[in-house]
């Protein structure tokens, strides 16, 4: 009688924990700044610590680390989620577990990552997603642009219509932080390189933005990584298998309408393309193709109410997690087959294969359904004519979807590359990226192409405060002496895709231009 009274008050206990936490009762200070005040604010980067204090304060699953300290002084969190926990890249490594790396506010008045991303990691350490850790480790920056994201105003973000009323400005300290993928100037962006993208190699980078204004009628879009010179393995799957996968769970769990990123004339009715982004691994997505990672663009919806972009932006996160969590082994095989691939062409082949450094944007091979938002012409006192955007949704039929690039201009890849040792910066800057260079320690003769510069075309407006260059010249053989100081780059490394892109004179978005 005893054992069994002893039992039955047992299951009793195991009832009531339970039935607390499939009731989602959390403390208040677990929820963030925007649940609080009806979706009226988004989340100071004080604000943002307050809660991931909290979230932390119950839980060992969570490790924290300090990705930056900002020019203005703020130690931005890292966060690194798994079950059982993991608190080094070695033991992540050892895991045998994929690495996803989640950022958000890479512009500091786009905040619906941020804030998206604390309430699935709630979800996760203390609802009902536990089983998202399953297969993988999460590794989370969720106020990464956080001096941008202080600086609030109510004319910052004039698409999103006053939702939240006040947002942060989009550029770090005159940086634009989504165009530094190669430059790495920025201390944020440098900061990422050493202690995220080299530390803990990711499979998958997520990088959560919202749109300028675009009409679309879509309350998320995204792309995948833009491979351009990369191994087309990883971009592909994540073109053709995830994201579509991802699209239809969320349509069917929560009757929602994702579709690519893009833009289009807003005057021309009915439009007739549509056209994604630049193809440049200035993009911190797209420099991920180029390290044979995979990666994501998501982009919200600016004209959407706040706590919608903010619902689109968790749901579209957590089914990528549930789909990586499912096919995590295919996933980590997928990348590392994608490194010896590399190497290995280079071994063969180096020296005797061309790959591209200049690219153009084509459509698709199916045209596009586009959703998009009518709109009404009128002339302003002026005389000039403007548009304002109507209610109506309408679905445009055969768009063409600019939505894949084809190398322009080829060059040969060698099998090294070798510079005096005046370029120092650029072997530092190889060296950020984690590129093995090696120090000649003796005067070494070579063979090979010198590419023999007669020109240097501008870049007609600023970009991070440069006018880019783009070097016109031809390649000529030869030989040349190269004394001890001088710095060789061998290409058989898993970051040879890299490494191609980042030193041809004419690449279009290397570091010549």
């Amino acid at each position: 009688m005893t054992r069994i009274l002893l039992a039955c008050l047992w299951f009793s206990l195991c009832d009531l924990v339970i039935a607390a936490e499939s009731s989602g009762t959390f403390p208040a200070s677990m929820m963030t700044i925007p649940e609080r005040t009806a979706y009226q604010r988004t989340s100071t980067f004080a604000e943002v610590l307050a809660v991931i204090d909290a979230l932390q304060a119950d839980t060992d699953l969570m490790h924290r680390e300090v990705l930056l300290e900002t020019v203005e002084g703020r130690q931005v969190p890292l966060l690194v989620i798994a079950n059982p926990p993991v608190r080094s890249p070695q033991a992540a490594q050892a895991s045998g577990k994929v690495v996803i790396y989640i950022q958000g506010n890479i512009h500091g008045g786009e905040v619906e990552g941020k804030e998206a991303s604390l309430i699935l990691l709630r979800d996760i350490l203390y609802g009902d997603k536990r089983h998202l850790l399953e297969n993988q480790i999460l590794v989370m920056v969720p106020i990464y642009n956080a001096d941008g994201n202080d600086q609030m105003s109510a004319d910052s973000r004039p698409s999103q219509e006053g939702s939240p009323l006040l947002a942060g400005e989009r550029f770090a300290h005159g940086y634009d932080l989504n165009r530094d993928g190669i430059a790495l100037e920025a201390a944020e962006t440098s900061a990422l390189y050493r202690n995220v993208i080299q530390r803990w190699d990711p499979d998958l980078l997520i990088d959560l933005h919202t749109t300028n204004g675009s009409w679309h009628g879509y309350p998320l879009t995204y792309a995948p990584s833009y491979r351009t010179a990369g191994d087309p393995q990883t971009s592909d799957y994540t073109a053709s298998v995830l994201l579509p996968a991802v699209t239809q769970a969320v349509q069917e769990k929560y009757a929602l309408s994702f579709s690519w990123y893009g833009d289009f004339d807003a005057q021309s009715w009915p439009p007739t393309e549509f056209r994604t982004f630049h193809h440049g691994p200035r993009y911190i997505t797209n420099t991920m193709a180029l390290r044979n990672r995979m990666a994501i663009l998501s982009e919200a919806f600016a004209h959407d109410r706040f706590y919608m972009r903010m619902h689109a932006t968790k749901v579209f996160v957590e089914e990528v997690l549930e789909f990586t969590r499912v096919h995590a082994a295919e996933i980590y095989a997928m990348n590392r087959a994608a490194d010896a691939r590399t190497i290995e062409k280079i071994r063969e082949q180096g020296g005797r294969f061309e790959n591209g450094v200049q690219y153009a944007m084509v459509p698709l091979p199916e045209p596009l359904a586009l959703l998009r938002y009518t709109h009404i012409p009128y002339q302003a006192p002026d005389g000039s004519i403007g548009i304002t955007r109507t209610p109506e949704l309408v679905t445009i039929e055969g768009v063409l979807n600019y939505n894949q690039f084809v190398p322009a201009k080829m060059a040969t890849v060698p099998r090294a590359y070798v510079f005096p040792a005046q370029l120092k910066t650029v072997a530092d800057k190889l060296e950020e990226h984690g590129v093995q260079v090696t120090i000649l320690s003796q005067a070494t003769e070579f063979t090979g192409e010198e590419f023999m510069v007669n020109a240097v075309g501008k870049q007609a407006f600023m970009q991070n405060g440069h006018n880019n260059s783009l070097l016109q010249g031809v390649f000529q053989t030869g030989r040349k002496t190269f004394q001890p100081g001088d710095y060789l780059v061998s290409m058989e490394q898993r970051l040879a895709n890299l490494i191609f892109y980042l030193l041809e004179a004419e690449a279009d978005d290397g570091l010549a231009y």
